[in-house]
């Protein structure tokens, strides 16, 4: 969909003025452009400056926009003009209204093989004009095909390079996606070849027909083990197409069919329409090119499209819903992954309370292209070790008795994700006598609490504070950008007011970024300190990080991509950034970069090709890995969910384990050996010296059961099983919290009751006991809404947030509601 123009952004390129700013790719940012003189709305890609600057470039971008504007066809989104030797370097071509077919597809469903059969007939004779060109694509994938109301286009000459000469394909980098690779693009970007388009072809179909990628899911590595040596899953496509198309996946490139025989192949039983709901996505394209085009001038920030059309004046922060091809879920998959296809109008309630719940209680990440199976790696900052000094300011201005919490916590913990709060019962917060119940205006949906102030961000993209000591309001920040609540689009891509992160509470601040900007307030007044350009939420769990004096938040700008940036934690001033991501990764995948862990003088953030480990005083890249989510950090380990192998000779697999890596370097030392029964969609939440808490979920299997399941930490030994309640009526929900270890007890909450059991100093489990929380919700009707605009989490009963603070424990419910009690025991 059409987005604002950024500050950064030109007014005009060439001869055409700027209108609206359609995404970034691997060499720079997309725009609408319109010329003057009138004509066809056109897609302006400009280069970075850092690509234009490389040696040889402006020659081979010249010789290639000569050889594109030589390929004609129906199919394809033509070249209609560029500037090699402009400042920045630019091309243009035909602009399509429609959706990708990825989103088509994650909407609609999965087509019927006589739409199949059109779609790939079109973009087979679309692949043939390009190959008689002597161009090989390179990234034939469901994103680079948009869907028009006279059908398909390929686009994206972008990475489309001269076969002859190899043109912009000089670098080391990997040029394709892989779910839609070929064995070619595996072994290596010289040996991609035209039979190498009609692969990734094939694989772009049996995508369209089945609704998932015909090589599966998981870790980067095994999937392109699966692409390399041809394991291609086609259940589910009907017997005359999977014939045409078995034709296509096979290793050797002589051996497929060339594009314009493959387009006689699938052209008998194809289709002359699209289905009635691509075809309204389409309208819903064409409207709102047209109201853009009708626009005095650019599509800034604050202006939605829909809104000029309806001829009222926008509200002054609305931002514009922003789409992408990302799907949250409970644990994530891949954008399309076995058995998916587009959400029904209604989805289960209980199942997405269940995903939402994890979401919301542990945030998400998918590290760049590598699917991360991560539900719970998205603490903010407590101290550790206990983290106290010598008292701090109680509401009066007086000092209060007994150790400071010197940083605050979130349901995930303190700031190495261990899901443990190893404060003792006899810290309280500033002023905390005895139990109490407070209300937010709103539903919090993000929360840090510290010795003064439970802090949550809002669904409308506010903050609010209330008082740890009683839950009276202390303060309310507005970013100026409120507007809509948060959510997830109809094609997946998240949405938040302002961008705005969860809050950090450290010390007697609260670090948040919001619009464009980082900020540090005062605990007790809400305040500002000091703010600075930088940061804001790329994913719902999203927060700033305090270590050793430096705030460390994630950044996204063009060209320099997602960025890991420190500033001072006193001042705002930055001390240095360094690169999570390229610019070149699709925005939903940009989004998903940010610090999640830290402890042990490193940090740890989500990196395009997983974690990244860096050392806190100078940036310093540590180590990397590929194969791990939900980092949790313990002493000199860190514990991590992965797919590793089955026992296969081939070391590729799609089994879950939990590894345990060294810390800063991120090498494998070993696995927790746990029960295969077990080890099925388990994800850790929390650990100590002695045990691993995991959390497993009916999610993703109906065989699995909700429940906490606790093991001993190196030797995997079963030590516990506890099943949450749930709602016992019919059409009720009772979302359950994450699961804490504070101090010597395992600790979680639901809407009505807070649950604690004792662990013995072997490990052991004691009795589970459960706690009524006076004041509590309790069960509520499971919510009921058209999702045909996506998931709107004010509509949604979110999970409860439990953030213990020592001696005492803070829920904060979806209505606002929160209550404070003594941990029990």
């Amino acid at each position: 969909m059409l987005g604002p123009l950024r500050e950064d952004s030109p007014e005009r390129i060439g001869p055409y003025g700027v209108r609206a700013r359609l995404g970034a790719g691997g060499m720079g940012e997309v725009f609408l452009g319109v010329r003057d003189d009138g004509g066809e709305p056109v897609a302006v890609k400009t280069v970075r400056r850092d690509v234009a600057q490389n040696p040889g470039f402006r020659t081979r971008f010249r010789r290639e926009i000569d050889v594109a504007r030589s390929v004609a066809d129906p199919h394809l989104a033509p070249l209609l003009d560029g500037d090699a030797d402009a400042e920045v370097p630019w091309l243009a071509t035909g602009y399509v209204a429609g959706p990708t077919l990825s989103a088509a597809v994650r909407r609609a469903g999965a087509m019927a093989e006589a739409e199949v059969r059109m779609l790939g007939a079109g973009l087979a004779r679309a692949l043939a004009a390009v190959h008689g060109a002597g161009i090989v694509h390179r990234d034939v994938k469901p994103g680079n095909v948009m869907l028009a109301a006279d059908g398909p286009r390929l686009i994206d000459f972008g990475i489309a390079r001269d076969a002859a000469a190899t043109a912009l394909t000089t670098t080391s980098r990997m040029v394709g996606s892989p779910s839609f690779m070929s064995p070619e693009h595996v072994a290596g970007s010289g040996r991609v070849v035209p039979a190498s388009d009609v692969f990734c072809l094939a694989s772009l179909l049996c995508f369209a027909v089945t609704g998932r990628e015909p090589f599966g899911d998981g870790p980067v590595a095994a999937v392109l083990y699966r692409v390399k040596y041809v394991e291609a899953d086609l259940d589910g496509v009907p017997d005359a197409l999977r014939a045409v198309l078995e034709r296509c996946l096979v290793a050797e490139p002589a051996d497929r069919p060339g594009a314009a025989a493959l387009a006689e192949l699938l052209d008998p039983g194809a289709a002359d329409r699209w289905p009635q709901e691509v075809a309204r996505q389409i309208a819903e394209h064409e409207r709102e090119l047209a109201r853009v085009v009708a626009l005095d001038g650019p599509l800034l920030p604050g202006y939605t499209p829909t809104e000029m059309a309806a001829g009222s004046s926008p509200a002054p922060h609305q931002l514009p819903t922003r789409r992408t091809d990302f799907t949250p879920g409970l644990h994530i998959a891949p954008t399309q992954g076995p058995g998916l296809a587009a959400p029904p109008r209604r989805r289960s309630r209980r199942t997405l309370a269940i995903a939402l719940a994890a979401l919301i209680v542990a945030g998400a990440a998918t590290g760049g292209v590598l699917a991360w199976r991560d539900r719970n790696n998205t603490p903010n900052e407590a101290a550790p070790g206990g983290g106290s000094s010598s008292g701090g300011p109680s509401r009066d201005g007086g000092r209060a008795e007994g150790p400071r919490i010197v940083a605050g916590v979130d349901e995930n913990g303190g700031p190495d994700a261990s899901g443990t709060v190893p404060y003792g019962r006899d810290v309280r917060p500033a002023g905390w006598k005895k139990s109490w119940k407070g209300k937010f205006s709103g539903k919090p949906i993000g929360c840090s609490a510290g010795r003064d102030v439970i802090a949550c961000r809002l669904t409308d993209g506010t903050y609010e504070g209330l008082s740890a000591a009683d839950g009276h309001r202390l303060w309310t920040f507005d970013t100026g950008q409120t507007s809509r609540a948060a959510g997830w689009g109809p094609t997946g891509q998240f949405f938040m007011p302002a961008s705005a992160t969860r809050p950090t509470v450290h010390d007697d601040s609260v670090l948040l970024a919001a619009g464009g900007q980082l900020r540090s307030l005062d605990a007790r007044t809400g305040a500002v300190r000091w703010e600075t350009r930088g940061g804001g939420a790329h994913n719902l769990g999203s927060a700033p990080m305090v270590l050793d004096g430096l705030v460390f938040a994630a950044t996204t700008s063009a060209p320099d991509g997602a960025q890991l940036a420190a500033y001072d934690v006193r001042t705002g001033a930055e001390k240095w950034r360094e690169p999570l991501a390229s610019e070149g990764l699709s925005q939903a995948q940009r989004g998903n970069f940010w610090p999640v862990a830290m402890g042990g003088d490193v940090v740890y953030a989500a990196g395009e090709d997983g974690p990244k480990a860096f050392r806190p005083k100078d940036g310093t890249l540590l180590g990397t890995t590929q194969d791990c989510g939900g980092l949790r950090l313990r002493g000199e380990s860190v514990y991590c969910s992965a797919y590793t192998s089955n026992g296969s000779d081939s070391g590729f697999g799609t089994d879950m384990s939990v590894l345990r890596l060294e810390a800063g370097t991120l090498k494998t030392r070993g696995k927790v050996p746990l029960d295969s029964g077990i080890a099925a969609e388990a994800t850790p939440v929390a650990v100590d010296d002695r045990v691993m808490v995991i959390r497993r979920s009916s999610e993703h299997a109906s065989d699995v059961p909700d429940e906490f399941v606790v093991v001993g930490r190196d030797t995997g030994r079963l030590l516990g099983r506890f099943p949450l309640p749930g709602a016992k009526e019919e059409g009720m929900s009772n979302p359950a919290s994450g699961a804490l270890i504070v101090a010597d007890t395992l600790v979680w909450a639901d809407t009505a009751m807070l649950y604690t059991a004792p662990i013995r100093p072997d490990g052991t489990l004691g009795e589970l006991a459960g706690t009524r929380l006076p004041g509590a919700p309790g069960p509520s009707p499971t919510p009921e809404y058209d999702m045909a605009d996506g998931i709107q989490l004010d509509k949604e009963l979110n999970a409860p947030q439990m953030l213990p603070a020592g001696g005492v424990v803070h829920v904060v419910y979806d209505d606002g509601t929160t209550v404070s009690v003594p941990l029990p025991g």
